[in-house]
């Protein structure tokens, strides 16, 4: 056997190193490969070489980073549903719709969730770790989970959480606690820096008796932001349980919103729609659509809020609140449009207040907002009061148009702004203000006011307002000290009212001769007509127009109420008089609005004699405030009847309670385009959602061929090259060889 040149013998060893690489790369080529594209929440995975990697290797334990979710693998990464703390830093990516996986909880630190648009039915999260994400996922959900403080979105000690393009669609059983999104923060433990935004939540409040409906509650979560958002919620008017002259979030039992202790939080641009769906038996029936507590530095821009109420009829006293504020120093509420309007209220007894403000409060800025009410009962646009402690508030450049019942009580009261403050800016605003019946000059009708009587010392400076009014006065102040009212302008809708006289209208303690004592200027404000007005903005003459006209506000939702509540009686035998938004307030007259047929009182001419009404009062002794709380260890009893047993009143049907329009199929009901069985029509997804095309998970081959043929080009290119060079060589050394034999 002939002996290998040395020459032969390096090109041999080059040939077989080079075959060597060759196998090595193309194992890797075969590897798993991770794409994850997080700014839309879309994933692609292909993990098909994962388990033959790992036993190579010898790192069978070692997760990887993204993982495609289907209702065939979930039981790998989530244990009896708990994910599985080895998972911390991955993301998770649902690639199908799948139902009843109860609770999913989450407790290892930055994981995230994309949905992808899927459909999660009749399952819920907890998450209870930080920086966790959750994105573009759909929930349907119609059942309770106690063990979730039965609330969609649980989030229990956990900071930087991120809740983004989610819809939630929850219409829970009846007479069942519930909550769309719940972060449960405490004093000891709070809830940090949460973002949630571009989320539709579809909520469906059915506890008219006892427990909480909240489609959004925020508690110690301060630095929270709360943007572009659209929040409906469907919610029954119930009792406040006062906790003696002030309110809590506790005291409240159905809101689309409530946010307590969140200072430093803000919340723009959402879209806020809040409807009653029930009027039960109970005293002082009442609904707040957002209710924020104990939060300083926050802010409140851009929003759309809007709350209505048409189960309530005509001398149904009925108290509803757009904004209701307790004790929140420095918040900003600017650039909104907020919307009261009913069917309800009677004489002296109902509210529709776009804004309430309770103190103690400073730094409180309302301005360049559009503010609409319009109720059949007493009605003031902004409402503030310092029963419990001082009040600060600047009112800026807002457009204020009330619509209600004023008359000689001082409880029928309409006001563009009933400030009851200790010192209060109020500039530049317009204010239009309307009485639904004729108004006489002993009517309160005002534009700004101080007309119910509170504790303190009062202050204001009122100058550059425009009042348009039904009525004779601009403004109407009981008492006042260091106080300004000037410059302002009272524009008279009646064509052909006296415009010589003063209107500003003085109470008991302000007659002229104490203006120096007071330091007091009510001077330089003007009456004009509503067409003179029109002539200064236009700047040329008009013709007549037709005067102010009352329409009743119209039940567009073809509500329907099943319960007479024509004589709810309040509280306490008796009513008794002096501030009625004070609770406990016991100065002053007496009034009844129960009907003719109570003895003493104010007699009302729309309610028929021997009507006496619902007397009873509300059983609180099952709720503290407190119940269906981690912090507080109690439940409610709670009744299991299911929404969709048709039980009660129609409108609870769960049929009823749902539009199917932009659904894809008329056998499937569906809330805003989203179908509560899983699937979802074209326009499901929320507005402001970043999600891929359903398409994603179908082109995955395509795209890892695609991935595969750029990424390893370069390796290939490189192969080529070595064996052409390797060729080349063994070419040569042939040659020589055969030149050499040849010279033999």
């Amino acid at each position: 056997m002939r002996k290998l040149s040395n020459s032969t013998k390096v090109l041999l060893l080059i040939l077989v190193t080079f075959l060597s690489l060759t196998v090595v790369s193309a194992h890797d080529a075969n590897a798993t490969e991770l794409i994850s594209d997080n700014s839309n929440g879309t994933c692609i995975v292909s993990s098909a070489a994962v388990a033959e990697d790992n036993q190579i290797l010898g790192e069978v334990d070692k997760p990887d980073l993204v993982v495609n979710i289907t209702s065939d693998n979930i039981d790998d990464y989530f244990i009896r549903g708990r994910l599985k703390s080895i998972y911390a830093y991955a993301t998770l990516c649902i690639s199908e719709d799948i139902d009843d996986l109860g609770i999913l909880t989450i407790k290892s630190n930055n994981v995230t969730i994309n949905g992808n648009n899927h459909t999660l039915k009749n399952t819920v999260f907890s998450i209870e770790a930080n920086g966790v994400t959750l994105n573009n996922i759909t929930l349907n959900i119609t059942e309770k989970f106690e063990d979730n403080e039965n609330s969609a979105i649980l989030i229990w000690r956990a900071n930087n959480v991120n809740i983004y393009n989610t819809n939630i669609n929850y219409i829970p059983p009846q007479d069942t606690t519930a909550y769309g999104i719940y972060s449960e923060g405490t004093k000891r433990s709070l809830n940090s820096n949460l973002k949630i935004i571009n989320n539709t939540i579809n909520f469906e409040g059915n506890n008219p008796s006892e427990g909480r409906d909240y489609a959004v509650c925020l508690e110690y979560s301060p630095n929270c932001i709360f943007e572009n958002n659209t929040v409906n919620a469907r919610l029954p008017l119930r009792t406040i349980a006062f906790d003696l002259t002030t309110a809590y979030l506790y005291s409240e039992f159905a809101l689309a919103m409530g946010i307590s202790n969140c200072n430093n939080s803000t919340f723009k641009g959402n879209i806020i729609n809040c409807d009653v769906n029930e009027r039960p038996e109970c005293s002082f029936p009442t609904l707040d659509a957002i209710f924020i507590c104990d939060s300083k530095d926050c802010e409140f821009i851009g929003n759309q809020l809007t709350l209505t109420d048409f189960k309530s009829y005509k001398n149904q006293p009925n108290y509803l609140y757009g904004l209701d504020i307790y004790r929140a120093d420095n918040l900003l509420v600017e650039g909104n449009n907020i919307h009261v309007e009913t069917s309800g209220g009677t004489f002296a007894a109902g509210t529709a207040y776009p804004i309430q403000l309770t103190g103690p409060a400073s730094g409180i800025i309302i301005k360049y907002n559009e503010i609409f009410s319009k109720c059949n009962g007493p009605n003031i646009g902004i409402y503030s009061q310092n029963f419990n402690g001082e009040n600060y508030i600047t009112i800026l450049n807002n457009h204020i148009n009330v619509t209600g019942l004023a008359g000689n009580h001082s409880w029928a009261l309409v006001a563009g702004i009933e400030a009851q403050d200790d010192n209060d800016i109020i500039m530049n605003n317009i204010i239009e203000i309307h009485n639904i019946r004729k108004t006489t000059k002993e009517d309160n009708l005002y534009g700004i006011s101080y007309s119910q009587e509170t504790k303190g010392t009062h202050s204001y400076k009122v100058v550059n307002n425009t009042v348009i009014s039904d009525g004779y006065y601009l403004s109407h102040m009981l008492d006042a000290d260091n106080t300004t009212v000037t410059n302002n302008t009272l524009v008279r809708t009646y064509k052909y009212a006296d415009t010589n006289y003063d209107p500003f209208k003085r109470g008991d303690a302000i007659g002229k001769d104490t203006d120096e004592i007071k330091n007091n200027d009510f001077s330089g404000n003007r009456v004009i007509t509503i067409f003179e007005y029109e002539i200064e903005q236009q700047g040329d003459e008009i013709d007549e127009g037709d005067e102010f006209n009352y329409e009743p506000p119209t039940n567009t939702g073809n509500h329907s109420n099943i319960i007479n509540g024509s004589g709810i009686s309040p509280l306490k035998p008796g009513f008794p008089g002096g501030n009625p938004l004070i609770p406990g307030s016991n100065s002053g007259g007496t009034i009844n609005t129960g009907g003719n047929g109570n003895v003493g009182g104010f007699t009302n001419p729309d309610v028929a004699d021997g009507d006496k009404g619902y007397i009873g009062l509300p059983d609180l002794s099952g709720d503290d405030g407190k119940s269906l709380s981690r912090k507080f260890n109690q439940r409610a009893n709670v009744k299991t009847v299911n929404s969709f047993n048709n039980q009660g009143d129609a409108s609870n049907s769960y049929n009823n309670l749902v539009s199917t329009e932009n659904s894809t199929s008329s056998e499937s009901p569906s809330v805003n385009g989203v179908t509560a069985s899983g699937t979802i029509s074209k326009s499901a997804s929320s507005a402001g959602a970043a999600g891929s095309s359903g398409a994603a998970q179908e082109s995955l081959k395509a795209y890892e061929i695609t991935k595969n043929i750029v990424e390893n080009g370069p390796y290939d290119m490189i192969r080529f090259i070595g064996l052409a060079i390797i060729c080349e060589l063994l070419l040569i050394v042939g040659y020589k060889r055969k030149e050499t034999k040849n010279l033999d």
